[in-house]
């Protein structure tokens, strides 16, 4: 019996962690590896498959389900260097047990490098695809996370689909895409409590989070830094807190439609630009905005006309602002008569 047992746990601890090498992965990127990670993910219906340190090439798709982790040695160490200008470069979804999978699982420590941003190219897909061609329209993907990681170089950094939410970045870098983090309309059962802390979202041509859905973030200690726009929103509820926002243009919040909530709370906003002439920081023509600003700092060294543009009905409060801000940016809103908010101090 003793001889039996002596065996028998090696193979337990084999079948809960393999490594992509082991599968004959190739980490000089001279071979695609892409059929590679999908037999090592094969092999292994839950645990953890490492990435050792190395630069493998993705020339397709493959997927993890929510019981696997993919693990790297670090997001400089261990690059996966994705080809494809049309389709997803790690999907992480599955059917299995279907909303009764409670698991958590990771994609962690690993750089995720695309193959430029004028494309339809995606770094990590989340969830069911509604199309189902990147993934069943029933997979799920919740409480998928990613930590320490870096995706750097697609048209969407992180997408979401169907069936996913309660999902983390922390301790990551989304940088250097068109969008870093996209939520598309029209997605079924997804978007509870997205939480981003800790992480940076910067340099991205257009959005750093740009949701056309009804997705509620909850954001900390995160830097959004030099995007084209830091948050464009229809009806998501935005909650933000310790946070840095700074850009060289005034147009940090955009709200071109929808009914949504957007709280800034003991934060940063810097308008870094030594010249120019911005019209806002916040655009909003919602159909309705709940809006929250409390013990913020505004920093310009540029004039900005107005702090918000309004178009529709907003309610809600601004008070304990901080900063050169008031000094910089002209008045409060090109609209005053048509908000219902309490203002601390004049502009």
């Amino acid at each position: 019996m003793t001889h039996i047992i002596s065996v028998l746990i090696p193979l337990m601890m084999v079948s809960h962690r393999v490594s992509v090498t082991q599968c004959n992965a190739d980490p000089t990127g001279k071979r695609d590896s892409t059929a590679a990670f999908v037999k090592c993910l094969d092999r292994l219906p839950a645990g953890d498959m490492l990435v050792p340190a190395g630069k493998y090439r993705i020339a397709g798709t493959f997927t993890k389900n929510r019981n696997q982790n993919l693990i790297g040695v670090g997001s400089k160490a261990s690059v996966l260097e994705c080809e494809s200008k049309t389709s997803p470069c790690i999907v992480a979804a599955d059917t299995s047990g279907g909303i009764g999978n409670y698991s958590v699982s990771s994609i962690e420590n690993i750089g995720i490098e695309g193959p430029g941003t004028e494309n339809t190219s995606v770094g990590v897909y989340l969830g069911g695809d509604p199309s189902g061609k990147s993934s069943s329209s029933k997979a799920y993907a919740d409480s998928v996370n990613l930590l320490g990681v870096r995706v750097a170089g697609f048209n969407h950094g992180v997408e979401w689909g169907n069936n996913a939410y309660v999902n983390k970045i922390t301790g990551s870098v989304i940088l250097a895409n068109k969008v870093a983090l996209y939520v598309p309309a029209g997605l079924a059962n997804s978007g509870e409590a997205i939480g981003i802390t800790d992480s940076d979202i910067f340099n991205n041509k257009a959005s750093g989070i740009e949701d056309h859905g009804n997705f509620e973030w909850m954001i900390q200690g995160t830097s959004f830094d030099y995007n084209e726009t830091a948050i464009q929103f229809y009806g998501s509820t935005i909650h933000a807190a310790n946070c840095h926002f700074e850009q060289n243009r005034g147009l940090v919040f955009v709200q071109p439609w929808g009914i949504a909530s957007l709280s800034i709370r003991d934060s940063e906003i810097l308008i870094q630009a030594p010249t120019g002439d911005d019209k806002y920081i916040l655009s909003t023509w919602p159909q309705a905005l709940n809006l929250v600003i409390d013990n913020v700092s505004i920093w310009s060294n540029h004039v900005v006309r107005y702090f918000m543009r309004m178009q529709g009905s907003v309610k809600g409060a601004v008070t304990n602002l901080h900063g050169n801000g008031n000094r910089k940016i002209g008045a409060f809103s090109d609209d005053p008569a048509k908000a219902s908010l309490q203002l601390s101090q004049a502009f």
